[in-house]
């Protein structure tokens, strides 16, 4: 019994003997490298990353993660492992002047990879979440915009036009129906007896009656409801009255017939004159807003919505290709400007004749193109300069030819 104890506490400190070991050994490991991770700090000087490199950092892991996303590019296993390892030197507090030096040269390596696509264009078209309440990106917000702001001008633009067409057809009509009215009345003074003249007489009366008082409704709505007045010049006015006296003078005289109508036919003279004042008036003012809304207003908006239609186009390109950025915000916003003046002054400079296959394209359409494609309204204008340059320095260089020569002096002739 006493050896069999002995045998068994013998065993027990053994165990307890290695355990104790094994815990020194790994104390001792554990103090080991701490003392040479503290000789490391030492030796090795540590630095705080600067909020800049910070972000850098973070558009990095951004970058990677595109190219891991999209699968188009390869990744390259160094800068990956460069940049991953970037971020946990820096929340570690083991940054170094090396390791922003090493980062720098990948980050250019890992920007260049991905060209066109920038960290910018990441940020404006891809979202961060994808939860639904989530902000709207640059890019989301800029196709809303011009989306809803290319139907206004479109709206707009078929209002304008369908006005347009119906203020003209009206002036049309008005001055056709007019031009055979006076035909008829021609050819009734020949035939009096006509009665078919007179029917299409009285049937182009009601014609112009009908599509004038149209045309009064069509100038009151761009006047905002206003009405043209009559106002007589002085010598008609001046001519009305001395007749009217001479008909007072007339009926007094006694001795002399003086026939009722006579008034009649007075009233209606000065009433018909009126309306002619009024009816050409309003027939005037039509044909100048006609002509402001034909040659400015609706090449503008033409021409604005060509820009629109290309900054949409342009827009849908850029943002499947992960390159919108607000630079992109900035060219569209000036096209725009461009296009609608583009539309506004292509007819100042260019005629639907002067191009080939005009005769299928109208001012209206060539206005759409230029505010579509502003570079050839710019190559246009360039051609003109240069025609005008070349035609003005011609007559300079022919003048110069034509100039006589000097005459000789008199000690050049002497010798």
């Amino acid at each position: 019994m006493p050896i069999a104890r002995f045998f068994s506490s013998t065993a027990e400190a053994r165990t307890k003997l290695a355990s104790l070991f094994r815990e020194n050994l790994y104390l001792h490991v554990r103090i080991k490298g701490q003392l040479n991770h503290m000789r490391n700090r030492n030796e090795i000087k540590t630095i705080q990353a600067s909020p800049e490199i910070c972000q850098v950092v973070a558009d990095g892991q951004r970058l990677i993660t595109y190219i891991a996303r999209n699968g188009n590019k390869q990744l390259d296993p160094i800068v990956t492992q460069n940049v991953i390892d970037a971020k946990y030197k820096i929340v570690n507090d083991e940054w170094t002047m090396e390791d922003e030096q090493a980062f720098l040269i990948n980050y250019d390596k890992l920007a260049k990879a991905v060209y066109p696509v920038t960290v910018e264009s990441i940020y404006a078209v891809i979202p961060a979440d994808n939860r639904k309440n989530r902000p709207l990106t640059k890019a989301e917000r800029a196709v809303a915009w011009y989306r809803r702001y290319t139907m206004v001008a479109l709206f707009f633009l078929l209002l304008i036009q369908v006005f347009f067409l119906f203020g003209e057809g009206l002036n049309t009509n008005l001055t056709r129906f007019f031009s055979e009215r006076q035909t008829l009345l021609e050819q009734s003074r020949t035939q009096p007896e006509n009665d078919k003249l007179l029917e299409e007489i009285k049937l182009l009366d009601q014609k112009i009656d009908a599509n004038y008082n149209l045309l009064l409704m069509w100038n009151r709505v761009w006047s905002f409801g206003g009405t043209l007045s009559v106002d007589v010049p002085k010598y008609s006015q001046k001519k009305f009255e001395i007749e009217e006296k001479a008909l007072q003078r007339k009926l007094e005289q006694s001795h002399l017939a003086l026939d009722p109508r006579e008034f009649d036919h007075f009233e209606l003279a000065h009433s018909l004159y009126e309306a002619r004042l009024i009816f050409f008036g309003n027939l005037l003012s039509a044909e100048a807003v006609l002509k402001v809304l034909q040659v400015y207003i609706l090449p503008l908006l033409y021409g604005l919505l060509g820009a629109f239609i290309f900054v949409l186009r342009s827009l849908l390109k850029e943002v499947r290709d992960i390159t919108y950025t607000y630079d992109c915000e900035i060219r569209y916003r000036l096209r725009l400007t461009l296009g609608a003046l583009g539309g506004m002054i292509i007819g100042w400079f260019l005629k639907p004749e002067e191009i080939h296959m005009a005769d299928s394209v109208s001012s209206m359409a060539l206005a759409f193109l230029m505010g579509y494609n502003v570079d050839i309204l710019f190559s246009i204008m360039d051609k003109l300069v240069n025609n005008i340059k070349q035609a003005v320095e011609k007559p300079e260089a022919n003048s110069d030819k034509t100039k006589p020569e000097p005459a000789p002096s008199t000690a050049s002739a002497k010798t």
